[in-house]
Formats: C-alpha cells, sequence, structure tokens
C-alpha cells in the first residue's frame, strides 16, 4: 500500500511539474507575438557586417627556413629508432 501511494504521488508531481513547464512555454511564446523584443530589431542591420579582424604582427610564425637554422640535429645521429617500436 504505501508503494502505492509512493507511485501515485511520483505521478501526480511530474505531471504537475509538465503542466507547469507547457504552461511557461505558452506564455513565452505569448509574449514573443504580442511584445516584440526591441533589441533584437536595432541589432538587425550590424548582423549582416561582418567586420575583419585587426592583424597586428603577421610575423608571429617565422618562416621554415628560419627554424632548421636554429635546430641541433646532431642529436639525432645517435638516435635508435628499435625504442619507439
Amino acid at each position: 500500500m504505501l508503494a502505492k501511494n509512493i507511485f501515485g504521488t511520483l505521478i501526480l508531481l511530474f505531471n504537475t511539474i509538465g503542466m507547469g513547464y507547457l504552461i511557461y512555454l505558452g506564455i513565452l511564446s505569448l509574449l514573443k507575438k504580442f511584445v516584440p523584443d526591441e533589441t533584437i530589431k536595432e541589432n538587425t542591420g550590424t548582423a549582416g557586417k561582418r567586420k575583419r579582424p585587426i592583424i597586428i604582427n603577421d610575423n608571429i610564425i617565422p618562416d621554415e627556413d628560419d627554424l632548421l637554422k636554429d635546430m641541433d640535429l646532431s642529436d639525432l645521429d645517435n638516435l635508435n629508432l628499435d625504442d619507439f617500436e
């Protein structure tokens, strides 16, 4: 009997929550229909215009030649590739 009462209470609780959510969604849709948001109308003119990003320093990535000059390749001579298998 106790399990039946708990189960019935949970069903009523979830039904109440579901009905409350449906009422909330209905009120939101009515508000959108009858009270238009003014900020959306103001910003629609600038939404289509996209600004290009400003590149301050485009020398951030050095050329490949400069990277190879700075590398010390003498350590690769005695590298044992069997360790990586």
